[in-house]
């Protein structure tokens, strides 16, 4: 039987060590929350790019004579499934957070292009053409990695909730001159209840992704986000059954100032 003492001490030891972990916690480097589901998103959206890159490939070499070939890509596509169940749960936790963005000029176009060749792989999956055009237009003022994730949410909805064997149309252009991108798909279009509902976090509307994918509800309450943080706006333009087109529009460097003086001259 432990004595008197035997115990006080180990009580005495574990206050002492209590007290060293949280002077360590206390010097432990901050961490940027904001940052964590910014890049979860991201990250979600690529993960989706390769599971389908994967699935593709494993069609193609169906009859490929070498087995450990097919372990290893099923290993893969195992993996990417694993990653973005638990990228979803980050997502979660830290959806209230908001990144730090550097602002700076930016070529929106040749973003905008580059996204869409991350899915044209996973579009062609169902038989999806994404098809892209730009005019000329100033250099954004804008955060390039948080422009990236916008358009990986916009891209990845379009794709979701796109019949097999249709086009999306991806444009950059200039409005008011500001650069502006357009995504529109042949999807089945948003009623004017759920266009109320759109980018709200959380929020399922009553559409769904038209084979299945996943969706959490909050990729576009943080692409709304973060290009309002950018000085930029985002909207909907939709009719049930004509598809849908999601479209924002970052200022230039001197739009953002004005913006930021309250010179509304404009």
């Amino acid at each position: 039987m432990k004595t008197k003492e035997h115990v006080v001490n180990s009580i005495s030891k574990a206050k002492a060590d209590l007290e060293q972990a949280l002077s360590d916690l206390e010097h432990l480097p901050a961490f940027d929350s904001g940052a964590i589901v910014f890049a979860a998103h991201a990250l979600n959206n690529f993960l989706g790019v390769i599971n389908g890159t994967t699935e593709l490939v494993l069609i193609s070499l169906k009859d490929y004579p070498d087995v450990k070939v097919r372990k290893a890509l099923e290993g893969v596509r195992q993996a990417t499934r694993l990653m973005g169940h638990t990228v979803n749960q980050l997502m979660n936790t830290s959806a209230h957070a908001t990144p730090r963005l550097l602002l700076q000029e930016v070529d929106v176009p040749y973003l905008v292009e580059r996204a869409c060749r991350y899915y044209e792989t996973i579009a062609a999956r169902k038989g999806i053409k994404i098809l892209f055009s730009s005019t000329d237009v100033p250099q954004g003022w804008t955060d390039r990695v948080a422009l990236a994730a916008v358009l990986d949410n916009l891209l990845s909805n379009a794709v979701k909730y796109s019949p097999p064997g249709k086009k999306i149309f991806v444009t950059v252009g200039l409005e008011s001159g500001r650069p502006i991108c357009k995504v529109r798909d042949q999807g089945p279009g948003i009623s004017a209840e759920d266009q109320k509902k759109l980018f709200q976090r959380g929020m399922r509307l009553s559409a769904v992704p038209t084979a299945g994918e996943p969706s959490t509800g909050y990729g576009l309450a943080v692409a709304k986000e973060l290009i309002g943080n950018m000085g930029g706006t985002i909207w909907c333009e939709s009719e049930l059954g004509k598809g849908a087109s999601f479209c924002f529009q970052v200022p230039t460097e001197g739009a953002l100032a004005k913006h930021s003086t309250g010179d509304s001259s404009r």
